[in-house]
C-alpha cells in the first residue's frame, strides 16, 4: 500500500481509497493513545473521591479479637483455707464489636467537601485531556497532510524545472541562449532533488508520528477541500472571546478547583482543635479455658456492651498542627498565584487562537488571488522567453513562486482549521461535535487529481 501511495504522490494523483478523515483518526486515538487511556484511569480513580468523601459521615464500624496464654501465681501472706495459694495457667480470648457514628467532626465536614471538590477537579482534568487529545490528533492528522504536500510540491518543482532544463541545453546547443542559463537550471534542478529528499523524511516521520498516535494508516487521510470559504471568528470580537475564555476554561476551572482545595485545607488545620463529638457502641466478650477458669476446670465467659457519647479535645499536638496549617496558608497563595498565571496563558492563548482564526480567513483569500497571479505571471514569462524579452532564471524564478504560492495556500487552509479548532479549546468548547464541524471540511472520498492538492 505504501509503495502505492509513494507512486502516486510523485506522479501527483490522490488514490481512489475511502480515505481516513479527522473523526476517524480521533475514534481509533480515543482507543489506543496510552496517554489518554491513563487520564480515563486517573478519571475513575478521582470519582472515588465523592465516596471517601462521604465515607467521613458515615458509621465506622471496627472487629477485633485477641488470643493469647496466661499464668497466675498466688502467694498467700498467710494461707488459709479460704485464701488458698495456688498457682494457674491456660488460654484467654476475647472478642469485640465497636461503632462510631461522628456528630460532631468540623475536620471530617470539612475534608468531606474537600475531597468532593477533588472529584470536581478530575472531571475537569478528564475533559481537558479530551481536549488536548483532539489537538494533538488534528495537528498530527495536518502535518501528514502538510509533509505529503511539501513531497508533491518538491516533485511538480522537479519536473517542472527538469523541463526548463533540458529546454535550456537545446537553446544552448543551437546557440539561442547562453551556458549561463543552462548552468542556473541545472543549480535549480540540483537543489530540488536535496529539497525532495528532505521533504520525503520529513513525511516519514510525521506519518510515524501519526500512526503512533492513532495506530491508523497515514497513507489515506482525507484531504481538505478546495471549496473551504473561511470566515472570521463569529462573534468577530477578541473582547467576547477573552470574557468566554475567563469563564469557560477548563484550565482556569481546574485551577479554581485547585485553590478551593488549598482553602479548605487551611480550614482544615483551622478547626483540628475543635471538640469532636462521637457516638459509640461496643459489645465484647472475654473467656478463659480451662487451667485459669475459677474453681480449675470449665470456661469463664465475661460480656459487656456499652453504648453513649465520647468527646474528645485536642490539647497540644507539639507544634505540628500550627506548622501544618502555615504550610497551608503558602500553598494556598502559590494556587492563587498560579490561578492568576493560568488567567493570563488563556487570554494569551485565546489571543493567539483568534488572530489565528481572523488572520487566517485573510490569508487564504489573499493566497487564492495570489495563485492565479502567480499562474498568470509564469506564462507571461514564459511567453517572454519565447519571444526573446525574457530568460530561462525569469522562468525558474516565475515557476518557483507559483508552486510556493500553492503549497501555501494549502498549508494555510489547514493552519485556518487547526487554529479555530485551538479557539475552541480556549474557551473550554472544543469536543467532538467541533471536530465533526471540521471534518466537513474534508474530502473522505478523493477522486483522481492531477498535479498539487487544491488544483482546479
Amino acid at each position: 500500500m505504501k509503495r502505492v501511495w509513494m507512486a502516486a504522490a510523485l506522479l501527483g494523483v490522490a488514490p481512489l481509497a475511502g480515505a481516513t478523515d479527522l473523526m476517524d483518526a480521533w475514534r481509533a486515538a480515543r482507543g489506543y493513545d496510552a496517554a489518554f487511556a491513563a487520564s480515563r484511569s486517573a478519571l475513575t480513580a478521582g470519582r472515588e473521591k465523592t465516596n471517601q468523601g462521604n465515607a467521613l459521615l458515615l458509621p465506622q464500624v471496627t472487629l477485633s479479637g485477641n488470643a493469647g496464654v496466661a499464668s497466675t501465681d498466688y502467694q498467700a501472706g498467710q494461707a488459709t483455707l479460704l485464701n488458698p495459694n495456688y498457682d494457674m495457667h491456660g488460654n484467654q480470648y476475647g472478642l469485640k464489636v465497636t461503632a462510631a457514628q461522628p456528630i460532631y467532626r468540623a475536620d471530617a465536614f470539612v475534608g468531606s467537601d474537600q475531597l468532593k471538590k477533588q472529584a470536581d477537579q478530575a472531571e475537569v482534568q478528564f475533559r481537558s485531556a479530551e481536549q488536548d487529545l483532539i489537538l494533538r490528533v488534528a495537528k498530527a492528522y495536518f502535518e501528514v497532510i502538510a509533509a505529503e504536500e511539501a513531497v508533491r510540491f518538491s516533485a511538480a518543482q522537479k519536473a517542472a524545472v527538469a523541463q526548463q532544463l533540458a529546454q535550456a541545453k537545446k537553446s544552448f546547443e543551437v546557440g539561442t541562449a547562453t551556458i549561463t542559463d543552462t548552468h542556473e537550471a541545472q543549480a535549480r534542478y540540483d537543489s530540488i532533488i536535496a529539497t525532495e529528499i528532505n521533504a520525503q523524511n520529513d513525511l516519514e516521520v510525521k506519518r510515524n508520528a501519526f500512526t503512533q498516535l492513532t495506530n491508523q494508516d497515514p497513507t489515506v487521510l482525507a484531504k481538505i477541500s478546495t471549496q473551504l470559504e473561511p470566515s472570521p471568528p463569529q462573534p468577530n470580537s477578541m473582547a467576547d472571546w477573552l470574557v468566554r475564555a475567563d469563564t469557560g476554561s477548563l484550565a482556569i476551572a481546574g485551577q479554581k478547583l485547585g485553590l478551593d482545595i488549598a482553602t479548605r485545607q487551611i480550614d482544615r488545620y483551622r478547626v483540628s482543635t475543635a471538640p469532636t463529638l462521637d457516638l459509640v457502641a461496643s459489645y465484647g466478650s472475654d473467656w478463659a479455658g480451662d487451667g485459669l477458669a475459677r474453681g480449675g476446670t470449665g470456661t469463664d465467659r465475661t460480656s459487656n456492651g456499652l453504648i453513649g457519647l465520647q468527646l474528645s479535645i485536642p490539647l497540644f499536638t507539639g507544634g505540628n498542627r500550627s506548622s501544618q496549617f502555615r504550610e497551608a496558608i503558602a500553598l494556598e497563595e502559590q494556587q492563587r498565584q498560579t490561578l492568576e498565571a493560568t488567567r493570563r496563558d488563556a487570554a494569551q492563548s485565546t489571543k493567539q487562537a483568534f488572530l489565528g482564526v481572523q488572520n487566517g480567513a485573510a490569508q487564504v483569500r489573499a493566497l487564492e488571488q495570489a495563485e492565479v497571479s502567480a499562474k498568470s505571471s509564469l506564462e507571461s514569462t514564459k511567453l517572454g522567453r519565447d519571444v526573446g524579452v525574457r530568460t530561462t532564471v525569469d522562468v525558474l524564478n516565475a515557476e518557483q513562486n507559483y508552486y510556493q504560492t500553492r503549497f501555501n495556500l494549502v498549508v494555510t487552509r489547514y493552519q485556518y482549521l487547526f487554529a479555530r479548532l485551538q479557539l475552541a479549546a480556549a474557551v473550554g468548547a472544543l469536543d467532538e461535535a467541533q471536530l465533526q464541524d471540521i471534518n466537513r471540511w474534508l474530502d473522505s472520498n478523493p477522486v483522481l487529481r492531477n498535479g498539487l492538492s487544491g488544483t482546479q
